[in-house]
């Protein structure tokens, strides 16, 4: 988009991630449909976008070139795009989350700013995981081991249950799938690895920044949405 002054149809949002690849090929095997991948990647960060009328990403967030969306732009033009392109990569429709959640049918910048910060923040995912399907694993719900034997000792196991619950306030938290859920499963994976990122992931080097939604400076001269 230019401009904040946009409007977009609910069932038109789109979250996905930024990425450079070197290599795009076709997937298929006898459980899915023909799909396009990608060989190796660089991520570059999240987007919420719209497609165009060409099927190409239209930034929400951002002034951003409009990237090719695999598996929604013809994947011949995905096909012939050369070493180190580009793209928009694992393309999610955010239709029925929004619905849910009650957005009307109608979108401004200021609906799109507040759901990237609801459901993007790096955690709803994880404190609403029952809606998708998911049950958090508590730290006294643990077994603990301590040289492959099982810790029994009170005193020894509050102290490995006490360190658990500070790996989960820096975002280090378990879930197991349950039977129930309102909303796709997919949902929960999507928007825990497109949200933020946790003080530990950071903290352990596999992040450079909290906010997933960034541009790096790798991906270009990215510019903020003009006010009119």
């Amino acid at each position: 988009m230019e401009n904040k002054k946009y409007k977009v149809c609910r069932n038109d949002i789109y979250v996905g991630q930024v990425i450079k690849t070197s290599e795009i090929y076709q997937y298929s095997n006898d459980d899915t449909k023909e799909k396009l991948r990608v060989m190796s990647w660089v991520p570059y960060r999240s987007i919420l976008f719209v497609p165009d009328n060409k099927s190409l990403s239209n930034d929400l967030l951002y002034r951003s070139p409009s990237y090719p969306i695999l598996n929604l732009t013809d994947d011949e033009m995905c096909l012939s795009l050369g070493e180190e392109s580009i793209v928009v990569n694992g393309a999610c429709s955010l239709a029925q989350l929004l619905e849910y959640y009650n957005y009307p049918m109608t979108l401004s910048y200021e609906d799109i700013k507040r759901i990237r910060k609801t459901f993007f923040n790096g955690h709803f995912a994880k404190d609403n995981c029952q809606l998708f399907g998911y049950k958090e694993i508590k730290p006294e719900d643990w077994t603990y081991f301590e040289n492959g034997q099982e810790v029994t000792n009170p005193k020894k196991l509050q102290k490995c249950i006490a360190a658990e619950r500070r790996s989960q306030k820096l975002g280090h938290r378990n879930f197991v799938g349950i039977a129930d859920h309102e909303l796709p499963r997919e949902y929960f994976d999507i928007l825990d690895e497109l949200g933020n990122n946790s003080l530990l992931d950071i903290l352990q080097g596999f992040e450079r920044k909290i906010d997933s939604f960034t541009p790096p400076r790798e991906e270009g001269p990215i510019l903020k949405l003009k006010k009119f």
